[in-house]
Order: structure tokens, then C-alpha cells, then sequence
């Protein structure tokens, strides 16, 4: 696998998702929201239907119907929770302090849109809040990212924090989130004032996602009917006085995990802007998964040249019914008990 040089700090040009490791050595939020973008949806509502791999909703909505919101395996969730709260004690153990960025479930928070019918059963809101609390008496910082949400699409309705055809979520979403992950870090973990500034950041402009990725796996008779969808991200400025002259390799705080952490929805810019620091990351496709991502950092020589104060890692709320050895991450699924001996051989 290769690794991808720095990036130069020009302008907040949307990347797209690659299919190689990712680490990004620098990564501090200014500026009004701009106006809401018109919508590239008509106003109209799709019949609800079930096949393959998407769910057809309302609205121009689609869902994955790997999120199973009708039915949840709650052994499957604590064992999946047990082996990620054993691997923050072996971060903690190693003087990493952990932060947890469970993603909350698109399914769950955009339930409006769901197909006519769809049930979803008590266990579902389980998976998040079951994660939640056990990462935190593991000793994590977790923010609730369920109720953080909820509050931002009531109070601000016109800028979704997922897209209708994507897995992902929005860059609206992501800063959302990292706003809210740094004033917890800020409050509840050791962290020294850096040396090194964080990132600077500018206004709100368009980003287009050309093709959501739920589309491909419709019938192709019905692709046509979903075009490109719009969203804000956060405009990267370039560093200001002697900082621009110095190319910085240095952080004390690195995010791990999957690709709703990508560059291109701007999670790590924000939170390097509001944790007033350098932030570093690493990251793999979904179909990986996020603990072989976590293995991934480990063992680099990014990581054995400069163990991180602080580890955020990356979760999906759907993804906690699947431990490590899950077959869905295919190479990279490995069994629970090896990948808690890897981790501690890593970080010892």
C-alpha cells in the first residue's frame, strides 16, 4: 500500500475517496455559514421498495440495507464493545488517551425518510447508546453524537449533515461532529498547549458529490433518476507568518479509522482549528475496517517515531453488531483475541 505525501495548505479542494492508506500530517473555525444552496432534488416522493443492497425511501432518500434497524443482535453488539473497550485500557495503558467518534447511525437519524412500514426496533438506538456508555467507563471521551445531531437538524434544517445517496455523511456533518469532539478533548483529557497552530480555516463553499455511492447498487434503469448532490465545506486557508515557511511532520493528536474521516468531509481540519493544534491521520476504506485501520497505525513508522498523546477512533454505530474477525472486513478481519495481542505488542 502506499502513503500519501502531505498536502500543501491551499485551498479546500474536495479529494476523492482513495483506496490506499491515508496519513496527512497537518490538519484549527472562523466565518458565518453562507447562504443555503438550492437542492438538486425536486420536491417529490419516491415509492418505497426493497431490493439488493438499497432500501428506496422518500424524498430522493436511500439506505443501505446492511444498517438493520428492524432487528439487532445485542450479544453481537457486546462482544463487538468488549474487544473495542479492552483496546482503549491497551491505548490508556500505553499513556494514549482515547477518544471514540461513534458516527451515528443515517438510518436511525433520517427515520422520516425510511421506506412506508419500516419498523425499527428499541435495540437499534441500543447499539450507540450501549457503545457510549461502556467507552466511556473505559475511560474515553465520547461525545453523544446522536443528541448532538438531533439538536443541529432542528435548529438548522437547511444544511443536512447526511447526504441522501451516500453512506457518508455531510462536510456539515463532520464539522458538526468535530466541534463537538474538540470541546470534550479540550475539557476532559492532558493536553499541553502545542507549539504548532492548528488549522486555518475560512468560509463555507460548495462541494458537489458527483455520484452517491448507495446509486451504483440500484437496478440501472433506475440510476438516472438520482443525480449530484450539494453540500458546505469548510474553505482550508493557508498558514500565516513563520508557520508558512516551516513544513511541520510533528503532531500529538492523530484520527484513526474509515472514510467518513477522509479529507474530502473535512473532520480533521476542523478539529486541528478548535483543538488550537496539529492533527494527524490515517485512514482505510469501510470494507476494511476501522481495526484493521487501527492495527494499520500501529505498526507504522508514523506511529513508532512519534507515539500520540491523544488517539481518536473512528466508528459507525451500524458497524458495532461486527467484531474484529467479521468476515465483512475480509482481509483485514482478524480474530479478537490476536487483535488485542497486536495491539499490545504494538503499543508496549
Amino acid at each position: 500500500m502506499s502513503r500519501s505525501k502531505k498536502p500543501k495548505a491551499t485551498g479546500a479542494t474536495a479529494m476523492p475517496e482513495a483506496n490506499t492508506w491515508m496519513m496527512t500530517r497537518r490538519a484549527g473555525l472562523a466565518g458565518a455559514l453562507a447562504l443555503p444552496l438550492a437542492s438538486p432534488w425536486a420536491s417529490r416522493e419516491a415509492q418505497a421498495q426493497q431490493g439488493g443492497l438499497v432500501e428506496v425511501g422518500t424524498n430522493g432518500w436511500l439506505f443501505p440495507i446492511w444498517d438493520r434497524v428492524n432487528r439487532v443482535d445485542m450479544a453481537a453488539v457486546r462482544s463487538a464493545v468488549q474487544t473495542v473497550t479492552e483496546t482503549i485500557g491497551i491505548l490508556r495503558a500505553g499513556r494514549i488517551q482515547v477518544a471514540i467518534l461513534l458516527i451515528p447511525s443515517r438510518k436511525r437519524m433520517m427515520r422520516q425518510y425510511l421506506p412506508a412500514g419500516t419498523q425499527i426496533a428499541p435495540e437499534a438506538a441500543q447499539r450507540f447508546t450501549l457503545t457510549l456508555s461502556e467507552c466511556t467507563r473505559a475511560g474515553a471521551v465520547v461525545p453523544d453524537l446522536d443528541a448532538v445531531f438531533r439538536a443541529q437538524m432542528q435548529r438548522d434544517p437547511a444544511h443536512p449533515l447526511f447526504f441522501k445517496t451516500d453512506t457518508h455523511w455531510t462536510p456539515m456533518g463532520a464539522e458538526v461532529a468535530a466541534v463537538e469532539m474538540a470541546r470534550m478533548m479540550r475539557e476532559r483529557m492532558q493536553l499541553p498547549a502545542s507549539p504548532r497552530p492548528g488549522t486555518r480555516l475560512g468560509d463555507l463553499r460548495p462541494m458537489q458529490l458527483a455520484a452517491g455511492d448507495l446509486v451504483q447498487h440500484l437496478p440501472a434503469a433506475q440510476r438516472g433518476a438520482y443525480g449530484p448532490e450539494q453540500s458546505l465545506v469548510r474553505q482550508i486557508l493557508p498558514p500565516e507568518g513563520a508557520g508558512a515557511l516551516i513544513e511541520d511532520d510533528s503532531y500529538d493528536t492523530v484520527i484513526v479509522g474509515t472514510s467518513n474521516v477522509q479529507p474530502r468531509f473535512g473532520f480533521q481540519p476542523v478539529l486541528s482549528n478548535q483543538l488550537v493544534r496539529p492533527v494527524g491521520l490515517s485512514w482505510k476504506p469501510n470494507n476494511q475496517g476501522t481495526y484493521f485501520a487501527l492495527l494499520d497505525y500501529l505498526r507504522s513508522d508514523a506511529f513508532k517515531q512519534q507515539r500520540p498523546r491523544a488517539l481518536v477512533w473512528n466508528f459507525l454505530e451500524q458497524d458495532m453488531v461486527n467484531t474484529s474477525n467479521n468476515p465483512t472486513w475480509g482481509t483485514g478481519a482478524i480474530a479478537p483475541a490476536e487483535f488485542l495481542n497486536q495491539v499490545r505488542r504494538a503499543v508496549a
